[in-house]
């Protein structure tokens, strides 16, 4: 194994790519080759020759991508997993050619090798051991990206450290409680949760809440406050609120308020990791950048669906379609039973408080805040697959603003109380400031 060397500061400018004389999109150098300089062109002509003066942050991009595609069956919270394993893999592999950021499992380095082959190879080999059965596919891929790469040491160095990134974040991962399977039993009682219709399923993930976090100590390290008591006006308020705003038949919901409901109904992690993509369309970064703040946003949602979950499990409340349908049975005089209440979409079979979706969109703007500032300076602009109608588009001017959207949407769409979503908000960015306080900080020149 070598040791990383400590490369000039004026070669970190050299992570651009020009074609036509215009930075290939998503680069972010914050110079161009032309404006080096001219004691710094023979170093130039080095990189060059390393097969690293076009580095683009595409290979970044188009792996989070490929994880989307792999993990299309998984669960929300399996899936925020996939996300946090791939970047986090290629975030490795990249600082260990160049040390610009801490690293989180692997020690590996080569500074000589390539880091498009480096990334590709490490997102790679652990989408294959997490979906062995799509390796043609992703093999297929990993030769697309790997013939970006013309300089044929480089690449090898590069597949190489690719490899042993990707081992080691798996070997580090390989008993963190995820295929831990836990029985989970009802409490049949006012108050606690129960299979929802339609589909009546059983509990989902009951033992998510045990997995190793990426950054916290614990999933009860930020554990949110106990639901309402059932007597309670807070539990009347947002009884009546989740009731009137949530129905599939509501006369008081806006026609905004239905769009962002629908909208950010898809799970949290594609839509993060989208925003992600369309903020670094608007602020471009470079490969280690981009590498980084796909790590610590898919690390913090990962963690907010451990923590979500443990506090999921520990109160066990009910879902709003429960609730209102029964609402004879809660002792609260101030609610009233409908029978045939629907909400706006289908309910998730898990308790309802915390809400994952709050939890997961403020962990995960706390590390896009980090990287890009809350602001871009232009709107954010993307649609989302549970769009209605299909492919339309929501835009916001702030990653709170969005954040905020979507946590709201789960009470417009019927699923999730008013306190489940504040409590989510809050145990989001306890959690999200926790994560990127402590992990892959920025290493000192």
């Amino acid at each position: 194994m070598k040791t990383v060397k400590k490369l000039p500061r004026s070669w970190s400018i050299l992570i651009v790519s020009i074609v036509g004389g215009a930075l290939l999109a998503g680069c972010g150098a914050e110079e161009s080759l032309a404006e080096l300089p001219r004691k710094d062109l023979q170093r130039v002509k080095l990189y060059e020759e390393r097969g690293r003066a076009q580095v683009s942050n595409q290979v970044i991009v188009d792996w989070i991508v490929h994880s989307q595609d792999a993990s299309g069956a998984n669960s929300p919270p399996r899936r925020s997993r996939t996300f946090a394993m791939v970047s986090v893999a290629m975030h490795d592999a990249v600082n260990g050619i160049e040390s610009k950021y801490a690293r989180y499992a692997s020690s590996a380095s080569d500074p000589e090798a390539s880091p498009v082959a480096a990334a590709a190879q490490a997102a790679h080999d652990v989408l294959v051991a997490l979906f062995p059965a799509q390796q043609v596919d992703l093999d297929a891929k990993l030769v697309t990206s790997l013939s970006a790469v013309k300089d044929d040491d480089a690449r090898a160095r590069g597949i190489a450290l690719g490899q042993a990134s990707a081992a080691d974040l798996l070997s580090v991962r390989a008993n963190d409680g995820s295929n831990v399977v836990v029985s989970y039993l009802p409490i049949v009682q006012p108050g606690y949760w129960r299979p929802t219709p339609p589909a009546f399923a059983a509990a989902l993930e009951p033992g998510w809440g045990n997995v190793t976090p990426w950054g916290l100590s614990s999933g009860s390290q930020f554990r949110s406050r106990a639901p309402y008591a059932l007597s309670s006006a807070e539990y009347t308020a947002d009884f009546i609120e989740v009731r009137d705003y949530g129905s599939a038949t509501s006369t008081v919901r806006s026609a905004d308020q239905t769009s962002y409901a629908h909208f950010w109904y898809e799970p949290s992690a594609l839509g993060w990791n989208r925003l992600a993509r369309t903020a670094l369309a608007i602020r471009p970064k470079n490969i280690w950048k981009t590498a980084r703040m796909f790590a610590l946003m898919n690390m913090a949602l990962a963690d907010g669906y451990i923590a979500s979950f443990d506090s999921k499990y520990i109160w066990q409340s009910w879902r709003p379609i429960t609730f209102i349908r029964e609402a004879d049975s809660d002792g609260n005089p101030n609610t009233a039973p409908d029978p045939t209440w629907t909400p706006l979409r289908p309910t998730p079979p898990i308790p309802d408080q915390t809400s994952g979706h709050a939890v997961a969109g403020f962990a995960a703007r706390a590390a896009l805040v980090k990287v890009f500032g809350d602001d871009l300076g232009e709107p954010m602009t993307m649609t989302s697959t549970t769009a209605v109608p299909a492919g339309s588009t929501r835009s916001w001017t702030t990653f709170t603003q969005a954040a905020a959207e979507n946590a709201d949407s789960r009470v417009m769409v019927g699923i999730h109380t008013r306190q489940s979503v504040i409590e989510g908000e809050a145990q989001g960015r306890l959690v999200g400031d926790y994560v990127v306080k402590h992990r892959l900080r920025q290493l000192d020149d």
